[in-house]
């Protein structure tokens, strides 16, 4: 009967409506997958996750898709969509679910005076890609405040603390295996509304610089030593224009869809950014998104 009830859930949350990866990526290109899931709840999530694992059907996890670049082909794979998994709970510690928008999670953690995510403003992520992929601005990355991962592996619902996460710049565990991540308890402290007020003016004045337009945000990592937009900008690359695609000239380290670029457009467009980085300055540039087949 439990597994019954289980099977129910995820029925309820799925559609058999094709997604399109266009509409839900902020770069606007991709074809379409046939099948998504929004669940609602940890119990959803860990129960449409588990029903994956017994049948060994493959799928993807995504929540804005802000730094993913899908395939023109689109995928056979199912979509599991975070969007409707939120909710915050606030305590000595606070937990988030992995589909809170960071502008929604940051204005809640403003009314009930909680602070240290500040650095989060203006990033157009959920908390669960935030943990994802460790993301942060101006040297403050989320790894810094996590306690706790609560993730679904193998279909069963696991906590991991911080040091298992294996976080470090732009990476975490989560990028080389299977777990997906439900939510985090998260360290914050105690701070008055003007302060977090003060602090994310802050942190949004460092981002207003950023080019405007269907992007991913940044391409590729910083390498040791340098800032890969400088080195994009010093090998002559700003402007470099395939198809619809284009290096931004306010940005090197942006790729900018002009409205008509293909996702080939810019998987080439990247390459051949690589390439002449390399070629000039021998430093492999790597990339920070990830790519949805």
């Amino acid at each position: 009967m439990e597994k019954e009830n289980e099977y129910r859930q995820t029925q309820d949350i799925a559609t058999a409506q094709p997604f399109d990866l266009a509409k839900h990526s902020s770069i606007g290109v991709g074809g379409e997958a046939k099948i998504a899931f929004y669940p609602q709840s940890a119990a959803q999530l860990t129960a449409l996750l588990r029903q994956f694992y017994e049948e060994k059907r493959a799928y993807y996890v995504v929540g804005n898709m802000t730094n993913i670049l899908p395939s023109d082909r689109g995928t056979d794979k199912a979509i599991v969509c975070t969007k409707k998994l939120v909710g915050l709970k606030f305590g000595d510690k606070t937990f988030a679910y992995a589909g809170e928008q960071s502008g929604a999670f940051l204005r809640r953690c403003r009314e009930a005076e909680k602070g240290g995510a500040e650095f989060l403003a203006g990033i157009p992520c959920t908390i669960g890609g935030a943990l994802y992929m460790n993301a942060g601005a101006a040297g403050v990355y989320i790894s810094e405040i996590v306690d706790s991962v609560l993730v679904v592996r193998e279909g069963e619902l696991q906590t991991l603390e911080k040091a298992e996460c294996e976080y470090s710049y732009k990476k975490s565990l989560f990028m080389r295996n299977k777990d997906v991540i439900v939510g985090a308890t998260l360290k914050l402290h105690d701070s008055k509304k003007q302060t977090i007020d003060e602090n994310i003016r802050c942190f949004l004045q460092r981002r207003a610089h950023l080019p405007k337009g269907k992007s991913m945000g940044c391409i590729f990592k910083n390498p040791d030593g340098f800032a890969a937009g400088e080195l994009i900008e010093k090998a002559g690359l700003k402007g470099l224009r395939l198809g619809g695609a284009f290096v931004s000239e306010e940005h090197g380290n942006f790729i900018i869809n002009d409205g008509a670029a293909k996702a080939d457009d810019i998987k080439r467009l990247i390459k051949i950014v690589q390439n002449a980085v390399f070629a000039q300055y021998g430093v492999q540039l790597k990339e920070e998104i990830q790519y949805l087949d």
